[in-house]
């Protein structure tokens, strides 16, 4: 649960901080598209989101084995 919502904090941030830059939020020299592809990097390693709320589903609120 923890890395679930230390990996959705930051895209939210940084989904944020993009529509505030707008189309300048693309521009290298703002630093602001690499710290998006940083924030999408801690959905997906080294665990999945998807993994993540696969297992809670399973262990937490006894639904089926969907993995």
């Amino acid at each position: 649960m923890a890395k679930l919502l230390a990996s959705e904090a930051p895209w939210g941030a940084a989904n944020a901080t993009l529509q505030t830059f707008g189309g300048f939020g693309f521009a290298v020299e703002y630093d602001v598209e690499r710290k998006l592809r940083e924030t999408r990097l801690y959905q997906v390693a080294p665990v999945s989101t998807n993994l993540i709320l696969a297992y809670l589903a399973h262990h937490v609120l006894g639904l089926p084995r969907s993995y």
